[in-house]
């Protein structure tokens, strides 16, 4: 059996696209040029790593792209991957850097206050050169929080949640 050890892992499946079985690729860094070339990738699926080939790629931004997996036809069978990591052979691709982005490594998470109370589910990382934002899905709306690292009380791994110092009033919406 093909071992995690052994891969470098690339990024999340984000979510589906379509009808037709796409999904939408998140990368850990801007690898969208090498990903391209591969002809698969690994998805991590209960803790096993299950080959699947690349059918078609097109670049969505330079961390993200929409694939048409093998296999998967059409929308239902590609949400059934969102939030699975992908990887590949370690020496497939030994030029990937691969030093992942903190925050990229948060998506799927629960967003607390600092007074640890739930905000929603991290679903983006938002790259903007001095002001980063965590697209937040809560049960009403969608909220844009800025990723700053002095913002940041708390990051769980364990309990998979970021706890953020949130300033008054960025939480209320208007009706």
């Amino acid at each position: 059996m093909l071992s995690k050890d052994s891969c470098l892992l690339l990024g999340s499946l984000f979510k589906a696209n379509g009808i037709k079985g796409e999904v939408i690729l998140r990368f850990l860094n801007n690898i969208s040029e090498k990903i391209k070339k591969m002809e698969s990738v690994f998805i991590e699926i209960d803790g096993k790593l299950v080959p699947f080939f690349i059918e078609n790629f097109k670049e969505k931004s330079i961390n993200s792209a929409v694939v048409k997996l093998e296999l998967v036809d059409n929308e239902l069978q590609a949400s059934e991957f969102i939030g699975c990591n992908f990887y590949t052979l370690g020496n497939q691709n030994s030029s990937i850097d691969n030093s992942e982005n903190d925050y990229e490594s948060v998506i799927g998470y629960i967003l607390k206050d600092q007074d640890m109370n739930d905000i929603g589910k991290i679903v983006e990382y938002i790259e903007i050169p001095g002001n980063p934002l965590l697209r937040v899905q809560t049960e009403k709306t969608e909220l844009l929080i800025p990723a700053h690292d002095d913002l940041i009380v708390e990051i769980d791994d364990d309990q998979k949640y970021v706890a953020i110092q949130i300033a008054e009033g960025l939480l209320e919406i208007e009706d």
